[in-house]
């Protein structure tokens, strides 16, 4: 009886995990690149922190293109799927000198 209790209260927490997961401020992400007017670090921790500041949206980088652009992922909160608040907010940005969206492309 014990190991069945057990057993049930493994499965209730593995099967509730998702749910609970859910509960935050769900987000949205969108790849873009970044063109910087100056040489920048792309990965470096003050960019992606000067990154998130100005747009207000979570940012991890994916990728370095060249020394001045660079791709990253913007993290955005449900309200605003299209980040649209974030990508308005980075392109005002004089530092930034253009902000494009990241599309795959079909080669075939």
């Amino acid at each position: 009886m014990i190991k069945t209790g057990w057993l049930a209260l493994v499965a209730a927490a593995v099967l509730g995990a998702p749910a609970c997961a859910g509960t935050g401020q769900a987000q949205h992400p969108l790849q873009v690149i970044i063109g910087f007017a100056d040489p920048t670090d792309g990965p470096a921790p003050a960019t992606l922190t000067a990154l998130k500041n100005t747009s207000g949206a979570r940012v991890n980088f994916v990728s370095s293109i060249s020394e001045r652009s660079h791709a990253y992922q913007l993290l955005c909160a449900a309200d605003d799927p299209a980040c649209s608040k974030a990508i308005a907010a980075l392109r005002a940005d004089p530092s930034i000198r253009h902000l494009d969206l990241d599309q795959k492309k079909d080669l075939r």
